[in-house]
């Protein structure tokens, strides 16, 4: 359960200031998720007990990877419209992929479950 709060906890924070004031295209609204989540993780493991360094390195790369790889333009869209209201939660469209996600990295990581 872990894996799954600190990944939810990067999921929309990734700089609507920056994506407000200059409109980019989908691919840079990718990059900029992208460090944001990373950020957010790796703030969120590395306050998390026992666990090591290299396992929030892990663990944050792949949750970062995966679900960059595993949303659709679309669902970006969507994840930026959802920050731009103020609504930084997991939404319950994505949290089965979530999910998915954060088990496999989870293992990856050998973080407990």
């Amino acid at each position: 359960m872990i894996g799954v709060a600190i990944l939810a906890g990067g999921v929309i924070c990734f700089g609507y200031t920056f994506i407000k004031s200059s409109h980019p295209d989908v691919a840079t609204l990718r990059k900029n998720m992208a460090g944001g989540m990373t950020e957010q993780c790796v703030k969120a493991a590395r306050a998390a007990p026992g666990i090591s360094e290299p396992q929030v390195q892990a663990y944050c790369g792949c949750t970062t990877a995966k679900l960059g790889a595993a949303l659709s333009d679309d669902e970006v869209k969507h994840l930026v419209d959802l920050e731009a209201q103020g609504q930084t939660g997991v939404p319950p469209e994505l949290a089965p992929k979530l999910d998915l996600i954060s088990n496999a990295c989870r293992k990856e990581a050998q973080l407990p479950g």
